[in-house]
């Protein structure tokens, strides 16, 4: 069999693989995990015994799908990330996504200028003090034709859609999304739960001194990203809110909470100041001393069908409350772990 008979062959796999999988996603489960990093995710899918998806042996068990593993490691691009990617690109723009850029907007490269594209590259390379590579240059000039490049909804995190792509051709049964935000919905408006698990800042700044301390570095997470995470979905209220909408359990004032931060964050990373704080406060809404405070969900944040889930102090009664959302028993020893 020669070559081009190899490729055409291999593509019509392809193609039928998808087909079919896809034709049976009415018989998957599918949850979603939204919340800041270090909230409490992962302690959650592990109350499902769910591994990562390329993990993963067998398809009737949960799967965890986490936009992290569609992002390029350590070794930038080529990495095992790239890799779950290309497999879901079209065969047309594999080539020029290597090394590039997420194929699934090869659209805005098309529609967009590529001076503008050129431009960029010089701007990185001259950061990282390098030559810009020529074959980048081409890709800015040159985009192959990309059938799947109208699927990408503009202004998304481009990994949602290799996401959705994974829970539709994967043959898993039943998937966890695990994500700091819940645009997944855009992409797959079937997914049956939709759970937004809120860590008070206390609980979150304990989670991230603990990830730390983790010998392996891929798992360390910077204050500062998680508490922009953080404003992006909550703020303060001075009225003790209903639950569904917030945290009635967490009282604070504007000095409780700069003697937490300063505490957890000044005196542990050296690069953060009382300015910093200040300013997260403020931007939080609390502004005035001796004053309570709780938090709240943003009004333009949480969708109709998307349930708060409040994290306790003992991080063991939240776990509860999604167990019995999902339908799952729990052991005393799940639950005292």
């Amino acid at each position: 069999m020669g070559r081009i008979e190899k490729l055409k062959r291999q593509l019509i796999n392809e193609a039928n693989i998808r087909v079919l999988n896809e034709q049976n996603t009415d018989e998957k489960t599918a949850v979603l995990f939204d919340g800041t990093s270090s909230a409490g995710k992962s302690k959650s899918a592990e109350l499902l015994n769910a591994p990562k998806f390329f993990e993963a042996t067998d398809p009737n068990n949960w799967v965890v799908i986490d936009s992290d593993h569609f992002s390029n490691d350590s070794k930038a691009q080529g990495g095992e990330g790239e890799k779950r990617r290309l497999k879901h690109d079209h065969p047309n723009i594999r080539d020029w996504s290597k090394d590039f850029d997420n194929g699934i907007v090869s659209g805005l490269y098309r529609k967009g200028d590529p001076e503008g594209c050129i431009k960029e590259l010089e701007n990185e390379a001259k950061k990282k003090g390098k030559e810009v590579n020529p074959i980048d240059v081409e890709k800015c000039k040159n985009i192959p034709e990309n059938p799947y490049e109208d699927q990408y909804i503009e202004g998304t995190d481009p990994r949602l859609w290799y996401m959705a792509q994974e829970f539709k051709t994967g043959g898993w049964k039943k998937v966890i999304f695990d994500d700091i935000g819940n645009d997944i919905i855009k992409y797959l408006p079937e997914i049956k739960h939709k759970l937004l698990i809120h860590a008070p800042i206390y609980i979150l700044m304990r989670n991230i001194g603990g990830r730390n301390k983790d010998k392996n570095i891929k798992n360390h997470r910077d204050p500062k990203d998680v508490l922009k995470q953080y404003l992006e979905k909550y703020e303060a209220t001075t009225s003790e809110p209903d639950e569904s909408v917030g945290d009635p359990t967490t009282e604070m004032t504007r000095n409780s909470l700069k003697n937490l931060l300063m505490d957890k964050i000044v005196d542990t990373y050296p690069d953060y100041n009382e300015e910093y704080i200040d300013g997260f406060i403020k931007d939080l809404g609390v502004t005035t001393d001796n004053t309570k405070y709780w938090i709240k969900v943003k009004n333009n944040y949480l969708s109709d069908d998307q349930q708060l889930i409040n994290v306790d102090r003992e991080q063991k009664v939240y776990l509860n409350t999604i167990g019995d959302k999902l339908g799952i028993e729990k052991s005393e020893e799940d639950i005292d772990s």
